[in-house]
């Protein structure tokens, strides 16, 4: 399981960063003789993967990095996997020879064809469509059907795929910018998600030591939030 990371710029660095070396992955700050990796750009999970067992590390961020739970995709487990489909199959098998058992009725009736009363039946889609920012496409947003109470998150990426019917009502979430919300009457969307007028307002690059917080409640939110998964 996944501990709830945030990630904070206690003490931000006020050196330019254009006027800094560039290098592999961000630039070198002369003032303080350290690497500063660019992570404007990279995933929840890129960076946490990153930090983890690095100490003192200098790394350049967007407001809407910091200070909240990164989203890290919880993994499956295998073996529960596989017990789940020898269950599946159990009763699969078993309900297969229960009817087998029994004697098939047949009977015929008879129907009137302006008896039927023929309703309009939406037609099922499969929308697909990217999720992006200012900055570039956004992994694991959620896109909710609020019609049907399904959902889905978008791949490294930021593309998604959701089987609609047509004029569902679709939501954008993620955390730190406003909803987005549409009715389907397309087939493909490429969604540009904002960020609060008031944060885009303030909106600049932060960049300096990284301080990582787990945070006691985080902890205890993620662990009851994995039991509904």
């Amino acid at each position: 399981m996944h501990k709830p990371v945030q990630i904070t710029i206690p003490r931000p660095c006020h050196e330019k960063w254009d006027e800094m070396t560039p290098t592999d992955k961000g630039k070198f700050c002369a003032a303080c003789q350290k690497n500063v990796i660019d992570f404007t750009k990279a995933t929840d999970m890129e960076i946490v993967e990153l930090i983890n067992g690095n100490k003192n590390l200098c790394g350049r961020f967007s407001p809407s990095q910091l200070n909240r739970d990164l989203i890290v995709p919880k993994e499956k487990s295998t073996a529960w996997t596989a017990i789940a489909a020898g269950v599946i199959s159990f009763i699969t098998l078993g309900s297969y020879k229960a009817t087998a058992q029994e004697t098939v009725k047949t009977e015929q009736t008879d129907v009137k064809s302006d008896s039927i009363t023929q309703e309009t039946v939406p037609e099922k889609w499969i929308v697909t469509g990217t999720i992006s920012d200012e900055m570039g496409p956004m992994p694991s947003a959620n896109i909710v059907n609020l019609s049907r109470s399904t959902d889905t998150i978008s791949d490294l990426e930021g593309r998604f795929k959701m089987t609609v019917f047509e004029g569902d009502i679709i939501e954008v979430q993620y955390v730190g910018y406003e909803t987005y919300s549409f009715k389907a009457e397309n087939k493909k969307y490429d969604i540009l998600l904002e960020e609060p007028k008031s944060l885009r307002e303030l909106q600049k690059d932060v960049y300096g030591v990284i301080e990582v917080k787990r945070t006691f409640f985080g902890r205890i939110f993620h662990s009851i939030g994995n039991i509904f998964r």
